[in-house]
């Protein structure tokens, strides 16, 4: 079998978008998304990204919504790993490449990390203009009026923005961004972050980026302030965090629960305190 699979003309192609989409912070790079063995919309355009990229002295991480241990993500490291045999990991700091699926994870990234995103849709004018060719045009004008007139009419109407995930935001003070279904609480992670950050759509064929120490801010009024989701009051039932993003479930008796969307990082916790 190859080595990570795609051939390596189809790596180069990736690679050559990668850099176009790092020259241009947050422009949509279109390439040719290649058949890998799943189904689209369970990662391949962030799969594709990590073939292409991935080397014998690379060490991998795959999380799912900050879990290591879901499905999705134990179904990709496998697959990465069968055609590559590259070292894995669930530590975020000893990972070289970070393949995930809606979060970032708790601990900073540092220079030298790629942090490779899942994306579902990654055209941010979408929610305001399904003509294709038009929202095209809006990107080259930097015509982002549709955009400040949802965010107007959300906050004079809830007195906050209706969107909780896949919040816009403006890269490098020129496009706007889809981010990937992260948290608003992920949002100011994206700026003047150190790692490189890559955002694959497999089904959508496009590749964008922000490279490290790039200036990233969330569409917002200057008046009005930025809010990200509040745990206050709440701590993890397993480690005992309260400052990080937490995942609320409900018991068998509907009694809410807490713990740590990251788990790696919860489960650092534990180890620190001695409890693992």
């Amino acid at each position: 079998m190859q080595y990570a699979f795609l051939d390596e003309e189809a790596k180069k192609e990736i690679r050559r978008s990668i850099l176009k989409a790092i020259a241009i912070p947050g422009y949509l790079v279109s390439f040719a998304s290649r058949e890998v063995p799943m189904a689209k919309g369970w990662g391949t355009g962030g799969l594709q990204l990590t073939l292409s990229l991935i080397n014998e002295s690379d060490t991998l991480k795959v999380i799912d919504q900050g879990s290591d241990e879901s499905v999705n993500a134990i179904n990709l490291k496998n697959f990465i790993y069968a055609t590559t045999d590259t070292d894995t990991t669930t530590d975020t700091k000893k990972a070289t490449l970070i393949q995930t699926r809606h979060r970032i994870p708790e601990e900073s990234l540092e220079e030298g990390q790629i942090l490779i995103f899942q994306v579902p849709t990654p055209d941010v004018l979408e929610i305001v203009e399904s003509d294709t060719a038009k929202a095209k045009q809006m990107h080259a004008h930097a015509d982002y009026a549709k955009l400040w007139v949802l965010l107007y009419e959300d906050t004079a109407v809830l007195g906050d923005s209706r969107i909780s995930n896949r919040y816009p935001v403006i890269v490098n003070n020129r496009y706007a961004m889809d981010p990937s279904p992260i948290p608003r609480y992920d949002t100011p992670k994206l700026h003047n972050a150190k790692a490189l950050q890559l955002f694959g759509a497999g089904r959508e064929k496009k590749i964008y980026a922000i490279p490290p120490y790039t200036q990233v801010e969330p569409l917002k009024f200057e008046d009005r302030e930025f809010r990200v989701e509040s745990f206050e009051g709440n701590v993890c039932g397993r480690c005992g965090r309260g400052d990080v993003f937490l995942d609320v479930i409900l018991d068998t008796q509907g009694k809410k629960q807490y713990f740590c969307s990251d788990t790696s990082y919860c489960d650092k916790t534990l180890a620190q305190k001695g409890a693992v």
